[in-house]
């Protein structure tokens, strides 16, 4: 029902911990300040970046930091920078960002990473 969706979507206390100090009845939801500074300076430095994957549930209020600050470090990169996976393009979409602030947004995540692995993938031949 829409009543236990919204509930679902409920975050309470947010604590941040080092990763190596996540409690055993908690989970990682998020990558946390330090981690989304270090990601966003290793991203800018960088001539082109194939990211994806969300950092955490960015389509919870309050656990979208990560994704957002990657995503905007991406945005900065002199180069390429590719938003791969449905998840990634409902991401930077769903915080605002314009899909002219990316060189490329393919929602073929898993096939993308494929080509970049240099796989054969099964439709070109296909289509060739």
């Amino acid at each position: 029902t829409q009543s236990t969706w919204v509930e679902a979507r409920t975050v309470g206390q947010i604590d941040v911990v080092p990763a190596d100090e996540i409690p055993s009845d908690k989970m990682a939801v998020d990558i946390g300040p330090e981690t989304e500074k270090a990601y966003a300076n290793a991203i800018k430095g960088a001539k082109s970046v194939f990211w994806n994957g969300p950092m955490g549930v960015f389509e919870i209020k309050g656990l979208e930091l990560g994704t957002k600050a990657v995503a905007q470090a991406l945005t900065e990169v002199d180069g390429l920078s590719v938003v791969g996976g449905g998840d990634s393009a409902s991401a930077v979409r769903t915080l605002g960002f314009a899909d002219d602030q990316f060189g490329h947004i393919s929602t073929g995540g898993g096939a993308s990473l494929e080509l970049m692995e240099g796989k054969k993938l099964p439709g070109i031949p296909v289509l060739c």
